[in-house]
Formats: structure tokens, sequence, C-alpha cells
């Protein structure tokens, strides 16, 4: 998605670098589909912060308090460098993404940023459905926590160890969700396809995750960081279990 308008949904998983300077173009399938989730980052010009931020924040509270299936938008800055951010957002589905892209304050911020070009490079996009969350997570809107830290996480495990991949990704969501008073949430799914955008790719999967308590929820992580279902994944990992290295962003969730 080159220097383009960046809103956020969420539930289905892809990378792809939009080539217009506007999502008002896509079309999507009217099918019935999954929920939506979708990660995103994008590093803004210094020159542009301020602006950016009060655009993508009215984006933000128009679209949790108007668009009744939308289920999460969260915004988080980078632990280090202060001009990349971070975005995730959840849809009852892909329609409601398409309505999403047709009100008037996303039309806003589209508007922004395509006049502006605010960002330092194209903004990296991931789509996903949502794996192993209940009814009543994917149908009500999630809470809004200040002071918490968050973390996207981009995991590309080799075809031949799927089965057992999946099996300690679902051992640590289920740890994650029952055990840790401090884990607000742990969201994870698998790259796909939405016509109109781009392919998804197999055996490509997204995160989220969020943590409360003390350093602006750091703390959450560590204890997080120290469980014995986490202990679980780390041998996991020294299995040489990947294609690629994965990719683990670190913020701060931003909340007024």
């Amino acid at each position: 998605m080159m220097a383009a308008s960046i809103t956020v949904v969420l539930l289905l998983s892809l990378q792809l670098l939009h080539p217009t300077n506007s999502f008002s173009t896509i079309t999507m399938t009217s099918s019935p589909s999954p929920p939506l989730a979708l990660n995103l980052k994008c590093k803004v010009k210094p020159t542009h912060r301020t602006k950016f931020l009060t655009a993508i924040q009215a984006n933000q509270q128009s679209t949790r308090l108007n668009e009744p299936n939308n289920l999460q938008f969260v915004i988080g800055q980078d632990t280090e460098e202060e001009n990349t951010f971070y975005f995730h957002e959840e849809f009852v589905n892909c329609e409601a993404f398409q309505e999403h892209m047709q009100t008037e304050h996303f039309k806003v911020y589209n508007a922004f940023v395509d006049d502006e070009e605010p960002f330092e490079e194209p903004p990296v996009i991931c789509l996903y459905n949502l794996r192993e969350e209940s009814d009543d997570v994917v149908t009500k809107k999630r809470g809004v926590y200040k002071e918490s830290f968050g973390l996207n996480v981009n995991l590309y495990p080799k075809a031949s160890v799927r089965d057992d991949f999946l099996k300690v990704i679902s051992d640590n969501k289920q740890g994650t969700d029952t055990v840790e008073e401090l884990a607000l949430q742990y969201t994870y799914g698998e790259s796909t396809t939405i016509d109109g955008i781009s392919e998804g790719s197999a055996n490509t999967f997204h995160f989220h995750e969020q943590y409360k308590g003390k350093d602006h929820g750091k703390e959450g992580f560590d204890v997080h960081a120290s469980m014995p279902h986490f202990a679980a994944w780390e041998e996991f990992v020294q299995t040489d279990p990947f294609e690629k290295d994965p990719e683990v962003f670190f913020f701060k969730i931003i909340e007024d």
C-alpha cells in the first residue's frame, strides 16, 4: 500500500502493499465471511507526527462509536522508535470492513493520507482469520485499556511442522487466556485471501497480544514470558521450525 490510506480491519491474514492511494477503490466479495483482523505497521515522517495522530485517532474514535460491527481499533507507538506506529483492528466480517470504508470518518482520514503523504515508506498490512476465539469474543466489542503493552508478531512455520506449531500455539493461547491475570488479549490467525486485495500465504500466521500491569503493561508481558506454556513455546522455537525469522514488534497502546 503506497503512501495510502490505512484503515484497520481485523480477522483475516495476509501481507499486502496496496498499489493505489486509496482503499475506497477496493472491492470485496458479497458472500458471507468470517471475522476479519488486521495488523498494520507504518513509519510516519517526524514533520507529520502531530497531524497524523490527530487524523488517525479521530478515525479510531468515530469507528468505535459509530460502527457496531467494529470489534476493536487499537493504535500503538513503538517502544523504541517514536514515529513508528502499529494498528490492530477487528470487524465481524469483510462486509463490515467494506462498510467502514464508506463512512465519512474513514473518507476524511483517507483524504488526509492522500493529501499529506505522511509516511516515510509504504505501510505493511497483515490480514487474517481469527482462530480459537469464542462466539462471545467475535460478536462483542473488546474493552479499551489505557497504559497497556502490545505486540504484533508474524511467524512463518515450515509446512512440515505445521501441526506441531499449531498445537504449541494453541496451548500457549489457552494458558494465556485462562491463567494469566495480567493478559488482556492473545489473538492469532493464518494469512488469508481477500478477493480484490491480495492473496494470502499458507503457513503464515499473525498475532496481536496485549498485557496490563506496571511499566505501561510490560509487567504483564514479563509474567507471560515466565509461564510454563511460554516455556513450551520457547522449547519449540529451538527446533528450527521457521522458513524465515519471526518478526516481533513491541509497542505501547495509545489511549487518551
